[in-house]
């Protein structure tokens, strides 16, 4: 627990990832990352189910900074696990929330509605509420310009690979579109189709979160629409995995280990 990892197993990852099917560039960051001397054990963790929670988060974080002020409708296209995830977190923020859930198998946005506590509802009663998260695995457009009002909220999670796509490009021209990383997210976030097709340009992204939370430029400005799309960072699965380490230790919880 919190020794450098002992050259042999750096050894052994080296090897595995030069078999690996990766970039000679990504191998390199990989070893470098994970360099003996900067790479210390901590914890396992479920990775699966802290995205599920950061992501959660980064959504609720969005909202503040670019939802209107007291959202009182937050809406759902989309009803599986992260949405879940998603509603808890909006809701230890805006604890009074209508919550109106769509999906494309009804039944699913029927048990997430008795579930969570909500309503079920056609795509575009879903789309026109104050906040509205996408996170399906759509190739196609599923919000569209339509639905929404002039002062929604959207938090498009579910775009997180080339080809991806949740939102009307129509919408995206029209939104306030703020991203948590534009290099990651021009290529696989919601962004990334409509540029790639010549419908939507990098240069239309007004920034990033980061610069938004840290007061480098305003949230919302107006009566606006506003979009975050979120293709999810490394860098907030270490930060939560920290936060939920610490914690565990301060409650006892979790069994301490020799890895090697």
């Amino acid at each position: 627990m919190g020794r450098p990892a002992p050259r042999p197993l750096m050894d052994a990852l080296a090897r595995a990832l030069e078999k690996a099917v990766m970039s000679p560039d990504d191998r390199a960051m990989v070893v470098k990352a994970m360099a003996p001397y900067a790479f210390a054990h901590e914890a396992i963790l479920d990775g699966t189910l802290l995205t599920a929670f950061r992501t959660g988060a980064a959504g609720v974080v969005a909202s503040r900074h670019l939802a209107v002020k007291s959202p009182a409708t937050i809406g759902f296209i989309g009803c599986g696990t992260q949405a879940r995830f998603l509603l808890r977190a909006h809701r230890t923020l805006f604890p009074n929330l209508r919550a109106v859930m769509y999906d494309a198998a009804p039944d699913a946005a029927a048990r997430f509605a008795v579930e969570e506590g909500g309503q079920p509802g056609r795509v575009d009663q879903a789309g026109s509420c104050d906040i509205v998260c996408t996170s399906t695995p759509a190739r196609a457009p599923v919000l569209f310009r339509a639905f929404v009002g002039v002062s929604t909220h959207v938090n498009a999670m579910g775009a997180d690979a080339p080809g991806k796509q949740e939102v009307d490009p129509e919408l995206l021209k029209e939104a306030t579109v703020v991203v948590d990383d534009l290099p990651q997210a021009s290529e696989s976030g919601e962004i990334n189709v409509p540029i790639h097709a010549g419908l939507y340009s990098v240069e239309r992204v007004y920034g990033t979160l980061g610069e938004v939370v840290a007061g480098r430029k305003p949230g919302r400005r107006s009566n606006e629409i506003t979009l975050f799309d979120s293709t999810g960072l490394a860098i907030q699965d270490l930060a939560l995995a920290r936060a939920a380490v610490a914690e565990a230790r301060r409650r006892g919880l979790g069994a301490e280990v020799e890895l090697l």
